[in-house]
């Protein structure tokens, strides 16, 4: 193809786009694309699904496999929410954070539209008797939550936006009043009680974890789920991922990284200027969830990075 018809078929392209949009309705223009995709997509593979909180390697994860050639035996879907609980949860924050369904961006719709259709697509498999396998990872969840507020840097309120793109000497507390007042702090918390054991069948927290060693592959009737621990996956990704989707070559392709984001150095400041009240490293480390995963050592270790005492 030419380098003058490239542009020409764009134009074509969205100019069919813009006509079917106009015909169907945005919202079930893309729907009936998500569902074709997902059709596509599966076309009788097994499902896979790296389903985690934000900010947890996800889409890591979701390189590596790709890579490794995974999905040309497997249908791949990189998924945050899919419970009727979490797909409510996220509408709510996206539309308070954009302030309304017009307002999101075509992906933010899609994302909602996608979750949903393989919300019902599980739920179907399920009742069928079919079966599925899941990635999921878990994080120190205070250093998820300061990434995951970061990542949702169009949420900011737009003084704090400023003050981080004109480096202000306001910035640091700007960011850190917002990041108290505004993100939903328990999400690391809840998310496997809302996520993982309604959709899957799997209560991660009904058997001990090997917290040394750092993963553990749970099976269920509906799903087998490999669970890794992210301050451990460079060390042990081989072996499970090996054990879990028989790939004795896996490796991990890094990508999605704060370091290569515009509030970078911003992001750097705060992680070293953040100091957070006993109450909120309380509330956080004292968890089901940290304990069940991490070593008193490794909690100990996590305390002293948002502490007055480090």
């Amino acid at each position: 193809m030419t380098s003058t018809a490239r542009p020409r078929k764009r134009r074509f392209l969205r100019s069919g786009k813009q006509t079917l949009m106009s015909v169907m309705g945005e919202e079930n223009f893309y729907r009936a694309r998500i569902y074709a995709n997902i059709y596509v997509e599966q076309r009788g593979k097994e499902m896979l699904f790296i389903h985690q909180m934000g900010k947890v390697g996800s889409t890591t994860i979701s390189a590596s496999l790709r890579a490794a050639g995974v999905r040309q035996r497997m249908a791949v879907y990189q998924t945050h929410f899919l419970s009727e609980e979490g797909i409510a949860f996220r509408r709510e924050l996206a539309l308070e954070g954009y302030g309304g369904w017009d307002n999101l961006t075509p992906k933010g719709k899609k994302g909602h539209i996608r979750g949903q259709m393989l919300h019902d697509k599980l739920r179907h498999m399920r009742a069928r008797g079919e079966h599925c396998k899941v990635i999921t990872l878990v994080r120190d969840p205070i250093a998820t939550n300061v990434s995951g507020y970061f990542h949702k840097n169009e949420w900011w309120p737009e003084d704090v936006r400023v003050a981080v793109k004109e480096n202000r000497p306001d910035m640091l507390e700007s960011l850190r009043a917002d990041f108290a007042a505004s993100y939903p702090h328990q999400v690391p918390l809840t998310w496997f009680d809302m996520e993982i054991k309604p959709m899957f069948g799997i209560d991660v927290f009904a058997e001990p974890f090997p917290r040394e060693k750092g993963y553990h592959i749970y099976r269920g009737d509906f799903a087998d789920l490999l669970l890794i621990k992210l301050e451990k996956l460079n060390d042990v990704a081989g072996q499970a991922f090996g054990e879990f989707l028989n790939l004795p070559a896996f490796r991990l392709v890094r990508t999605n990284v704060a370091e290569d984001k515009w509030y970078a150095d911003a992001y750097d400041a705060f992680k070293d200027w953040l100091v957070l009240p006993d109450t909120y490293l309380d509330e956080q480390y004292n968890s089901t969830y940290s304990s069940h995963f991490y070593t008193a050592e490794e909690i100990a270790s996590f305390r002293r990075k948002w502490s007055a005492d480090r």
